[in-house]
C-alpha cells in the first residue's frame, strides 16, 4: 500500500520494522536486504534518527560479511547521524567499532 502511494516514510518504517523482527530472530539473511532498503530510503529522506538506527546494525552485518569498506561508509553515516541527534551511547559504540583500541 505504501509503495503504491509513494509514501517513502511509510515504506522506510515498514521495512525497518520487518528488519527488526528479522534481527530479533537472528535471521540476518532476511534482515540484510530490508536494512539496506530502509537505510537507503532514510538517507534519501535525510532522517538522522533512521540513518543511525538502521545504519548501526547494517554496518555490523556488512563488517561480519567482510565488506569492510562498505561497512565503514555506513557506520560513518550512522555515527554522524547519531552524534547530530545526541545519541551518545550509540555514538560511543560505533566509534569503538570503527576505532578499536589495541589491548594493553
Amino acid at each position: 500500500m505504501h509503495q503504491e502511494l509513494g509514501d517513502l516514510d511509510g515504506i522506510a518504517a515498514a521495512t525497518w520494522d520487518l528488519a527488526q523482527i528479522d534481527l530479533a530472530r537472528q535471521d540476518y539473511e532476511a534482515a540484510f536486504p530490508r536494512l539496506t532498503e530502509a537505510f537507503q530510503i532514510l538517507t534519501r529522506l535525510q532522517r538522522p534518527d533512521g540513518i543511525a538506527a538502521a545504519g548501526w546494525p547494517l554496518g555490523q552485518l556488512l563488517m561480519a560479511e567482510g565488506q569492510d569498506s562498505q561497512a565503514r561508509q555506513v557506520l560513518h553515516a550512522a555515527l554522524e547521524a547519531a552524534a547530530r541527534i545526541g545519541w551518545t551511547s550509540m555514538t560511543e559504540q560505533i566509534s569503538t567499532l570503527l576505532n578499536p583500541q589495541p589491548p594493553p
